[in-house]
Formats: C-alpha cells, structure tokens, sequence
C-alpha cells in the first residue's frame, strides 16, 4: 500500500499543467462541498453498493468492517472475428472506518480463438465517500495498477487513476456522473508505451423492486491508446440480488 500512495504522487508530478488543472478541480470541488448529513444511503439499499458490471463506480463504500467479494465470466466477440472469455473476474472490498473502502481486483485469465491465453494486471484502489445527503452523494477513488499480467493482457508498466463520483436519487430513480483521469500503459507485446485519457461516464437507474434495478451507461475516453483519438461507448442491463 505504501508503494501504492508514492508511486500516485510521482506520477501526479509527471503530468502536463493542463491535465494537473483537472485533476486538482475534482479534487477541490469534492472536497470543499458540504451538505447536511442524513442516514447513509447506501446501509439502506445494498444496490447502491455495487455498479457490476458497469464501468461507473458506485459513490458508497463497503460498510465498516464488512467485505464484498464478486466474481463473474463475461464472453467477448471482437472485431477480428475472434471471441473468448475472461474470467473470473473476482474483486475484493473492504470496508475501513471513516467511510473509506480498499479494493483489490485480482488478475483475468483472458481466452480468446485467434490468440495465446494469458492473465491481466492487478489493481488496487482507495476510495473515500466524501459527503451523503438525502438525495447526493460523492466520492473520490485513487486507483494503482502495477505492472503485472501476462505479455499480451497485462501492462508493462505501472498505471494510475483518479476518479470523482457525484450521484443522486429520487424517489426509485437514481443517476451518477464520474469523471477520472488516468496514465495507462499498454502490454509489453504492444510496445509498453504509455498514454494519458479523460474519461467522462454517466448512469441512470430505476429501481423497479428492491431487488431489482435497470441501468443505462454511457462512458468514453478522450484518449484511446497511444495517438488514438477519442472512443465512447454504452451498455445497458439489469442488476438482481438474490438474496
């Protein structure tokens, strides 16, 4: 973890004015808003825990000295007319006092018909949930990607990201814009470079039961990948608790 916390403040420091602007925007706009605290909203509704299998991260934490433990199996076609698997897509929360949660998302063993199988990287995150209301509710999340996994899945190199979550709710339905900033790196069998992206994300969600909730995302990226332009993307489903 000490590892983690350093090597966010180097690569803080590595980026251009500009992008340090936008990042110290989210941070001081988080950070500096108060409301009038109520009951937690998200003891109240376990839905509002999780965002699976969204890219969104939900503004709640894992409840003090609770855990959350998630796997899933996602199946892939891609451009190249390949498919495969990846899986088992398992991660970890840990609820810390002061509102703050520690996550760890294990590597993916990642199958595909026209490629070598092989693992993704780890990555850890932090995520503290600033400030909760009636209706709002934020939270900023600092995410550490070591450079690990296989040549063709993992990063060749150590990544980095900073979100900020504001959501909100009425009555059954609920929305939540997050806005990250991130240094990724790409595999080693892809070169290992390095590349920055602002990645704006929005969702709406109606709560149809409470155990059922129906969602609608749009998410994207400035940056692509190394000297990519732009790419946004949508993806809409449902969430079921069981029990």
């Amino acid at each position: 973890m000490g590892r983690a916390s350093v090597s966010i403040s180097k690569g803080y420091w590595l980026l251009s004015k500009q992008h340090k602007v936008i990042v110290g925007l989210i941070i001081f706009y988080l950070s500096n808003v108060s409301f009038a605290e109520t009951s937690d909203p998200c003891e109240q509704n376990i839905l509002a825990v999780f965002r699976r299998p969204t890219v969104i991260t939900s503004a709640c934490t894992t409840p003090r000295g609770k855990y959350t433990f998630e796997g899933g199996l996602e199946y892939l076609e891609f451009t190249n007319k390949s498919n495969g698997f990846m899986f088992p897509q398992s991660k970890v929360r840990m609820g810390l006092p002061g509102r703050n949660e520690f996550t760890v998302v294990f590597p993916n063993e990642n199958t595909n018909t026209k490629m070598a199988s092989g693992l993704s990287a780890t990555q850890l995150s932090f995520k503290h949930n600033i400030f909760y209301n009636e209706h709002w509710n934020t939270a900023i999340r600092g995410m550490y990607i070591p450079a690990s996994g296989s040549k063709i899945y993992g990063t060749a190199h150590d990544g980095y990201a900073l979100n900020g979550v504001l959501a909100y709710r009425i009555n059954s339905f609920n929305a939540s814009v997050m806005l990250s900033y991130s240094s990724y790196s790409t595999s080693a069998s892809m070169g290992g470079k390095r590349y920055n992206t602002v990645s704006p994300d929005a969702l709406i969600g109606w709560e149809a039961k409470q155990w059922l909730q129906l969602y609608a995302e749009v998410y994207g990226q400035i940056n692509a990948g190394p000297k990519q332009g732009p790419a946004y993307n949508m993806d809409t489903g449902l969430l079921f608790l069981l029990s």
